[in-house]
């Protein structure tokens, strides 16, 4: 594990879902996160890596920073798709 370069293999390289009302984040078996990790398991390593770059190195490339917001973008989809 390095925080200077995305591992597919570090649990800190994956996205996380923070409940606002309590700070807390929220398990990895919770629906919400089962659908945020189908929708991550679809991303390309480029967008892996820009996600690691602007989450992890505080990046704010505006490559970086398109790229992590379509990616949200498509946990916020499919999470509402979901109904959650």
């Amino acid at each position: 594990m390095s925080k200077q370069k995305h591992d597919d293999d570090c649990p800190g390289c994956r996205p996380v879902l923070i409940d606002v009302a309590t700070g807390k984040v929220e398990p990895v078996d919770s629906s919400r996160m089962r659908i945020v990790m189908a929708v991550w398991g679809r991303t390309t390593r480029a967008e892996r890596e820009a996600f690691h770059r602007f989450t992890c190195l505080n990046s704010r490339d505006p490559g970086d920073v398109a790229v992590m917001q379509a990616i949200s973008l498509r946990f916020k989809q499919a999470i509402e798709a979901q109904g959650n």
